[in-house]
């Protein structure tokens, strides 16, 4: 019979091999083969395809990209009872975010074991996660089949894209009535189920100036100027979209639906007074609204929030959506599926966790918006670690939040 001490070494193992897998966005091949060597000795079917990014580009619920990719590999399972029931699906993206300047890196960002602790870029975001969801599916094919409905599991690429793999997975028919995300949820008070999250928008915003010769800058226009008068019109807006905010799981995260200004380009010569600006910033979406909704209100206030600027007025500032889109959602803190993971961390732990929300996107917008199933986001590591230098997990948290996964399913198909 396995110890704890054998599983988490199992556990272990298999999270090091998928966090070695390459597997940046749009680039995860490596990574989807691998998890799907895994599910073919145990699942009743496995599915693995590749969807054309043509296909889901045409598509009306097309999240966007952040970059160039032909298509989107996806691998799916299934177990079924020996009655029908609901599905339920543990689903998880293989996509990580590239790990920069690897000098700042203490640990090796291909995977590297220190005891109880996996370093490495997508361990916590969200390689362990999906290991965990893979091992719950595992134990639960090799038990007993008594149980009503079905066990499906995902991994999807492409969600740091804004969900190009869920949506691949959805319009394959790989849906449920309940479905879980392990994304890294956890604290001080290790991980909680988050029910409910901000989505973000992705926006290019061009501000023109007229170029002068520095000597003679009072006949110019300074792009730089015109910009901060656009800056401060978006540090309004972020201000009052965050005060309207009455949902309790998103007003506890502190500032839910934050706007970041990431990427500013202007000026070609020291000398010259700038006659053009370029910004790249995020938007936050609200729990209440649709990507549609979001775009169309932050664009809308933006330009009202500026008229009146005699320049501006008369040169408007280009604005346009670019790159990916998250959607935002929400489940009740009350439902079956929020219950039924809480009562099995509390059996598991001896704690019951708490329900958060997130000022970040997921995956769960699309499985909540698209496919129509209640969704909640529960898993180990912490997000404060997620795309950051020495990323890492524990694999005790990993283990435990295997065993949580395995007696939420085996309550839900009850």
């Amino acid at each position: 019979m396995a110890t704890s001490s054998d599983v988490d070494e199992h556990l272990a193992q298999r999270a090091l091999a998928l966090v070695a897998a390459p597997s940046e966005t749009g680039q995860e091949h490596p990574a989807i083969d691998l998890i799907a060597s895994w599910l073919d000795p145990v699942a009743d079917e496995v599915d693995r395809w590749v969807t054309p990014m043509a296909d889901l580009e045409s598509d009306p619920a097309y999240p966007g990209r952040e970059v160039e990719r032909d298509e989107v590999p996806v691998v799916a399972a299934r177990i079924v009872g020996n009655r029908p029931g609901p599905i339920v699906v543990l689903t998880g993206h293989a996509d990580v975010v590239p790990v920069g300047d690897r000098v700042k890196w203490s640990r090796d960002p291909a995977g590297e074991l220190d005891g109880d602790v996996l370093y490495g870029r997508g361990s916590a975001d969200m390689k362990g996660g999906v290991v965990a969801a893979i091992e719950a599916f595992t134990r639960v094919a090799h038990g007993d089949r008594d149980f009503a409905g079905e066990l499906r599991f995902v991994a999807v690429p492409g969600e740091e894209d804004g969900g190009t793999g869920t949506l691949a997975a959805i319009r394959r028919g790989w849906t449920g009535d309940l479905v879980i995300v392990p994304e890294p949820t956890s604290g001080p008070d290790g991980p909680q189920v988050v029910v409910a999250h901000g989505g973000a928008l992705t926006y290019t915003i061009e501000v023109d100036g007229r170029s002068a010769h520095a000597a003679t800058r009072l006949l110019g226009e300074s792009a730089l100027d015109h910009f901060i008068t656009v800056y401060r019109a978006v540090e309004r807006l972020e201000r009052e979209v965050n005060e309207n905010e009455r949902n309790p799981a998103m007003v506890t995260t502190g500032l839910p639906y934050p706007t970041t200004v990431g990427v500013v380009n202007g000026g070609v010569w020291a000398s010259n007074v700038m006659e053009k600006i370029t910004a790249e910033l995020r938007v936050g979406v609200t729990i209440d609204e649709t990507v549609r909704e979001a775009e169309s209100r932050f664009e809308r206030t933006l330009r009202e929030a500026i008229t009146g600027d005699e320049w501006l007025d008369a040169h408007p500032p280009r604005i346009e959506r670019t790159g990916a889109a998250f959607g935002s959602s929400s489940i009740e803190v009350d439902h079956p599926l929020v219950e039924a993971l809480r009562g099995a961390a509390e059996s598991e732990t001896g704690v019951r966790p708490g329900t958060i929300g997130a000022p970040y996107g997921c995956d769960m917008a699309l499985w909540r918006r698209e496919a129509g199933a209640a969704c909640a986001v529960y898993g180990p590591g912490e997000i404060v670690h997620a795309h950051a230098v020495d990323e890492r997990i524990s694999i005790a948290e990993l283990a435990t939040t295997a065993r949580v996964l395995e007696t939420t399913v085996r309550s839900l198909l009850r």
